[in-house]
């Protein structure tokens, strides 16, 4: 993406700006900031749009909603208007749809067309889907100066997905440089405005800059999303009246909020409901799957406490969310009739006694160093977290999955209000776990061997790029870390478990999880990208955690969950470019690879725009030709996909992917495992 200095005139939060610094593509205007979907119900979704103009004027468009990728088959049609009231931000609730359909979009303006966005909407509610297979990909944690957004490349790369579910810290509030990666050497990858975001103009121009990224362009390009804001969207460690950085100081507080969220609301594709302002809210996917977003951060959300051993009790009950939120909740889990019913959360839900696990714990001060991180999870407010395991367990609720982001880490539990007694300084010994063995009497207690005791799984997100435990500590305090959390602690008698709830922990990498529901199973597959610090085409899997229906348990999987079936995934949109909206001329051909590295089998998909030859080759690193995937004469203008590729009759190495056409040369980098 080119990134050039301003010399026109171009208008942000009705604020014109000149020559500032945004990497703006020119050849997408006036849609620079590309295009996007979000909040999917079974006959509607959201499309959202920037129409950037040269001076401050009111804009009006069209819309186009089509069952193919080229937009011949249009099934819907309107007309919009925009101006600087609403940040010339579209967003446009498509209704009319068929249920579980993949559209593809597009918005006219100013004599241009926009990028072909592709969207998806979710089965009826009452579908009786339990043959189906849904996946979703689930990321949190998105820091700009941190690192590339190498992870989002990844997920817009996949064919297969439903949505993407992202729990927040979509963008971050820091001024620029405080806390930047040392290790990124981009020195043009830099926080706009430079300072921290305070005003409704400031997260104008922050969400601006971030919806400037390739990575984060293509993934909404390529997928619905459904998104909840968490702090960083406001102020770090945010909470109903106030923030870290500002406590209690609720009239400038207040103001600050509220043109977080208006911003928000402005450039996110989320659906805005005028008769509820509260932002939690529920999807429905058929019969195998209902899902719960929930806002526990600015819905009614009170002051973190002080220290770990500061707890909450029966007086003082501190809540994260509304005793409304509360209600429609435990009620919506209660009478949900989905066979999987999946609980987004911004901040973790399980107990973590990592800070125990990892020293030997000898004074107070020393472990509130390290347990007071997770206070302002539900860790912080445990008798609410406490009181909704309750409630499943009383109405016999099973199959609750919980998912959810902020850490910057991957974990993945048992879900049990107590799996050890929590260490708090009044029990004895000081500091030292308590066991509390499954009670089958009253269906107390938790048994680590059996899963005996655990009300549901909880699946836990990576970063995409914001500091993980290792760019914090030392790779050897990490490890340290990782080894003690789950483990036996040789120093102490008895040799105690801290986590025995804790079935996975990755302290270091970077990515997202796949999210992948079936009748029999509901499991997380966790990819990851090597690095943040350079752009990569390439990522791992890294673990799988499984959770068979009705065990209410997390059992390690052998492998991950495939793909699936090249004829039901969907083609991709074509690649994002702005054009004519009269004559629609353009000589690229655009390559789409998939998975990468490869192992065994591999998609090819490309997008042409006129017609031409076409020869798609494996190159060694000498030069020559080892394999010859297709060669067609005046091939036809469209997207086309080779599936699958077979590469086992090919070494372990790496190759180049050459695609010659009638006019030009094009070569990928490929790995083959």
């Amino acid at each position: 993406m080119s990134r050039i200095l301003m010399t026109s005139l171009f208008i942000f939060s009705g604020i014109i700006l000149k020559a500032q610094l945004l990497p703006f593509n020119p050849a997408l205007k006036p849609f620079y900031h590309g295009v996007a979907s979000g909040d999917p119900l079974e006959d509607r979704v959201i499309i959202w749009t920037r129409v950037t103009p040269d001076r401050d004027t009111s804009i009006t468009g069209t819309y186009i909603v089509a069952t193919d990728a080229v937009l011949n088959n249009i099934v819907k049609t309107g007309t919009f208007s925009t101006d600087s009231s609403r940040d010339y931000t579209v967003k446009v609730d498509v209704t009319g749809l068929q249920s579980n359909m993949t559209y593809y979009y597009a918005f006219l303006a100013l004599d241009k067309r926009s990028s072909i966005g592709r969207t998806r909407t979710t089965p009826s509610v009452s579908s009786d889907n339990l043959t189906a297979v849904l996946k979703f990909a689930v990321m949190s944690c998105a820091n700009y100066e941190a690192g590339y957004f190498n992870a989002y490349g990844r997920v817009a790369d996949r064919n297969d997905l439903n949505a993407v579910i992202h729990l927040g810290d979509y963008y971050y509030e820091y001024s620029k440089g405080s806390h930047r990666n040392s290790k990124l050497k981009d020195p043009n990858r830099n926080y706009i405005p430079t300072h921290e975001t305070v005003t409704k103009a400031d997260y104008r121009l922050r969400h601006s800059l971030y919806r400037l990224d390739k990575d984060l362009q293509r993934l909404h390009q390529q997928h619905p999303i459904i998104a909840i804001w968490d702090d960083h969207e406001i102020a770090n460690n945010a909470y109903e009246t106030g923030s870290k950085r500002e406590p209690n100081n609720e009239s400038d507080w207040n103001v600050r909020k509220k043109g977080a969220k208006d911003a928000y609301f402005e450039w996110m594709p989320v659906r805005e409901k005028t008769e509820n302002p509260d932002f939690y809210r529920a999807f429905s996917y058929g019969k195998l799957m209902d899902l719960f977003m929930l806002d526990t951060r600015l819905e009614g959300r009170q002051r973190q406490p002080a220290n770990f051993d500061s707890p909450d009790d029966s007086l003082n009950q501190r809540r994260i969310i509304s005793a409304a939120q509360y209600n429609w909740l435990t009620n919506s889990l209660k009478n949900s009739k989905a066979r999987w019913k999946v609980v987004g959360s911004q901040v973790i839900f399980s107990n973590i006694n990592l800070g125990f696990a990892a020293l030997f714990p000898r004074s107070r001060a020393n472990i509130r160093i390290f347990q007071n991180v997770f206070l302002d999870t539900w860790q912080g407010y445990l008798l609410q977290r406490n009181s909704i395991l309750d409630s499943i367990q009383k109405n016999k609720v099973n199959n609750v999955v919980v998912i959810s982001g902020d850490s910057h880490n991957s974990w993945s539990f048992d879900l049990n209000k107590m799996p050890v007694l929590y260490p708090f300084a009044n029990l004895k010994p000081a500091y030292l776990p308590q066991l509390n063995p499954y009670n089958p009497a009253t269906g107390n207690g938790y048994n680590p061997e059996t899963g005996e005791g655990s009300q549901g799984v909880e699946f836990s997100a990576p970063s995409i790029s914001s500091k993980s435990f290792t760019e914090i500590l030392t790779p050897s305090m990490v490890a340290h870390w990782e080894a003690k959390s789950n483990a036996v602690h040789p120093h102490i008698k008895g040799n105690p478990n801290y986590n025995p709830h804790m079935k996975f922990v990755n302290l270091n990498d970077h990515g997202y999880f796949i999210l992948d529901v079936r009748a029999d199973s509901i499991q997380s597959d966790y990819y990851y990208v090597p690095t943040i610090t350079a752009v990569t085409d390439v990522e791992k899997w890294g673990k799988g955690l499984s959770s068979r229906n009705n065990s209410n348990k997390i059992t390690t999987a052998a492998t991950r969950q495939p793909a699936l079936a090249k004829d039901i995934q969907d083609i991709p949109a074509p690649s994002a470019r702005v054009v004519s909206a009269i004559n629609v001329i353009d000589t690229s051909i655009v390559l789409a690879l998939y998975p990468h590295p490869i192992t065994g089998t591999m998609d090819i998909q490309y997008d042409l725009i006129h017609n031409t030859d076409i020869h798609i080759s494996f190159v060694n690193l000498a030069g020559k030709t080892v394999k010859s995937i297709a060669q067609m004469l005046n091939q036809r203008a469209g997207i086309y996909s080779i599936a699958p590729v077979e590469t086992s009759d090919l070494s372990r190495g790496i190759y180049i992917l050459r695609i010659q056409t009638s006019e030009s040369v094009i070569v990928r980098k490929i790995e083959i495992q």
